[in-house]
């Protein structure tokens, strides 16, 4: 799987991305350019070391948070 480049640039509303892939490849330049300062990006939490190096630099603030996914877990 990828993110192309310039994929969310510019989405100034964007507050919260779901990464579910954990097949994840590439990520194009410039892909988050420009998404809301306090998005948080969530990813598997098997992969968070791996998409964190992944999507370093590519065009959100540092202020952007890359974190795990969090299953809910129903009990009956």
């Amino acid at each position: 799987s990828t993110i192309d480049k310039n994929a969310f640039k510019s989405c100034k509303n964007l507050k919260k991305i779901t990464i579910k892939s954990k097949k994840l490849k590439s990520v194009g330049k410039n892909a988050f350019k420009g998404i809301n300062a306090e998005c948080k990006i969530k990813v598997p939490k098997s992969k968070l070391k791996e998409y964190k190096k992944l999507l370093a630099k590519k065009g959100q603030k540092k202020t952007v948070k890359i974190t795990t996914l969090r299953h809910l877990m129903v009990v009956r």
